[in-house]
């Protein structure tokens, strides 16, 4: 009798061992694959909140009428360095303006105070719908539409921005003088024609 044809099989083959680590691989590569899709998605939420949080608070600035001077007819724009957040950049547009490389697409911007403007258009209709004319007379304070974008940078495939809108009233904005010098202006025209 021969001795090697009596012996059992001891270990594995070349071919089972190189397919074993194959498979491994390839799973290390879905997992590691997987960990890194999580966190850029993980990156982009955090920058997608802070954004947010960046552009309410130069929305409550310019509400508080820190930006007088900084405002104009184009509106503002700049960064956040100041604020330790170098790559963040921020626009500001007024009036029914639209950013100037923006495409409006259905559900993209996020819009803060649309719902209670137009509850207060609604409450200010019906209030002028029962009250006569004659007797008493409702004063509109004026508005403008202050829209923010913030920009930071891009770790998914998503648009990395975020839009903010908000009304402010006008004297807020522009500050007294502005408001008073446009109605000065307007007021010899108005009383002429």
């Amino acid at each position: 009798m021969r001795p090697s044809a009596h012996r059992a099989r001891a270990g594995f083959t070349l071919v089972e061992v190189a397919v074993t680590l194959i498979i491994v691989g390839i799973t290390l590569l879905w997992v590691l694959e997987g960990l890194n899709r999580a966190k850029m998605t993980a990156a982009h939420t955090h920058n997608s909140k802070l954004a947010a949080e960046l552009a309410m608070q130069t929305l409550a600035e310019i509400e508080s009428g820190l930006y007088w001077e900084d405002i104009d007819e184009h509106g503002m724009s700049g960064n956040y360095a100041e604020e330790g957040y170098e790559s963040f950049g921020y626009e500001v547009v007024l009036g029914d303006d639209t950013f100037p490389d923006a495409m409006p697409e259905e559900g993209e911007s996020y819009d803060t105070f649309v719902a209670k403007r137009e509850e207060e258009e609604e409450a200010l209709r019906d209030s002028d719908s029962t009250t006569d004319d004659e007797d008493e007379e409702v004063v509109e304070e004026a508005y403008e539409r202050v829209k923010i974008r913030v920009t930071f940078p891009k770790t998914t495939e998503e648009r990395p921005e975020v839009i903010l809108e908000r009304w402010i009233p006008w004297k807020q904005v522009y500050g007294e003088e502005e408001k008073e010098d446009a109605g000065k202006s307007a007021g010899p025209a108005g009383g002429a024609g």
